[in-house]
């Protein structure tokens, strides 16, 4: 009698006999455990280890665990990982990250595009810088001779003070747009 269990034992033997597709992972990833092992040493393989090896003499668990790493960082540039991995490591110096760190990292250093960007519109060129305001500093009892004497403090080399500087340009209209102007 064929019972589910005797079914899955065939099922299993029937795979494992035949030949597969060796899979690796990316040289990223590789590099990537080289970097964590060599920061974090036998604390970071241990999280993966399984103890069994395959015929290659290699950790079956660690090479696991750089496939699962490998599909879930994908999606990142080879510069992103490892700088999300040096900032790991700077963060945590004791305790490995693990793969969901990782990803949460990356996603946070991956340049972003803009709008513009991803709709492939042009980029529009820089505005040109306007022509700056040439003002008499001589008073003429107009109301604005304090504004006057503050600026000309300025040009000759007086350390003023950024407010004061400000309003002193906006009363003489050589920033921002006043309703008196």
């Amino acid at each position: 009698m064929n019972d589910v269990a005797t079914l899955a034992h065939e099922a299993v033997r029937e795979a494992a006999s035949q030949p597969r597709a060796k899979r690796e992972a990316s040289p990223t990833v590789r590099k990537l455990f080289v970097l964590l092992h060599g920061a974090y040493g036998s604390t970071f393989l241990s999280k993966y280890a399984t103890g069994e090896k395959n015929a290659d003499g290699n950790d079956k668990g660690v090479l696991a665990a750089m496939l699962v790493w490998d599909a879930g960082l994908s999606k990142f540039a080879p510069d992103v990982i490892e700088s999300a991995a040096k900032r790991l490591m700077t963060e945590d110096p004791k305790f490995p990250p693990n793969l969901p760190q990782m990803e949460k990292v990356c996603v946070a250093i991956t340049p972003r595009k803009t709008y513009a960007e991803e709709a492939g519109l042009p980029r529009l060129p820089a505005p040109a810088p306007a022509a700056p305001i040439k003002v008499d500093f001589s008073q003429q009892h107009d109301g604005k001779d304090w504004a006057r004497a503050i600026m000309a403090r300025d040009a000759a080399g007086d350390k003023i003070r950024p407010y004061t500087l400000l309003s002193a340009r906006q009363a003489l209209g050589m920033e921002g747009k006043m309703p008196w102007q």
